[in-house]
């Protein structure tokens, strides 16, 4: 992490209003905010930056994900330095918020790999399937089925956060059934592009 006034002195490159090029549904990518900001207890400041308040009170650190600071914001100077926080549509995102947290909180993990829910498949971004976490002691824990690597990853976090299975199911609900009928309808979300820096 880098403290905030790092990236003061950048200059704003556009006035826009903001949204990943990816986001086909805006009012569901807001909603994975808030169950992202919810659960991993990161928080937004008054610019619109994703900040860790447990590093620093007054002036807390920003999140950063490829040396850019995490932004979210419908309208505002859009800095060089700022990649826009849409965690549902940049699978980039969570997989840099996971690895940290795993880092910071649980250093026991061995691996927590993606897996196909059809063995004979090789998964791929936005693959139908699940996440593996295994633990140095031989014990792990297993996400249900889901198409898009995002929500993988955001079950992962509930999943170690020990929260029940039904608040779990609760929260991943209208993204699995929002998933379910645009895969199943092959509509597309263009699997393949998520990973990508917007």
């Amino acid at each position: 992490m880098a403290a905030r006034s790092n990236y003061r002195k950048y200059k704003g490159t556009s006035l826009t209003n903001i949204k990943s090029k990816l986001c086909a549904n805006p009012e569901l990518s807001e909603a994975f905010v808030n169950d992202v900001i919810r659960i991993t207890g990161y928080d937004i400041d008054s610019e619109g930056y994703l900040v860790d308040p447990e590093s620093d009170p007054f002036e807390p650190d920003y999140i950063l994900v490829k040396n850019k600071a995490l932004r979210h914001t419908n309208s505002g100077v859009v800095h060089s330095t700022d990649l826009i926080f849409d965690p549902y549509n940049n699978c980039l995102i969570m997989e840099e918020l996971w690895k940290k947290y795993l880092e910071e909180n649980h250093p026991n993990v061995a691996s927590a790999q993606i897996y196909a829910n059809s063995q004979s498949q090789i998964p791929r971004i936005n693959t139908y399937g699940y996440i593996t976490i295994l633990f140095d002691d031989g014990s792990k824990i297993q996400t249900a089925n889901h198409w898009k690597d995002t929500t993988k990853y955001l079950e992962a976090f509930m999943r170690m956060e020990s929260m029940t299975d039904f608040m779990i199911s609760e929260v991943m609900k209208p993204y699995d059934d929002y998933e379910n009928y645009v895969f199943k309808n092959n509509l597309g979300l263009e699997p393949g592009s998520e990973g990508k820096i917007q």
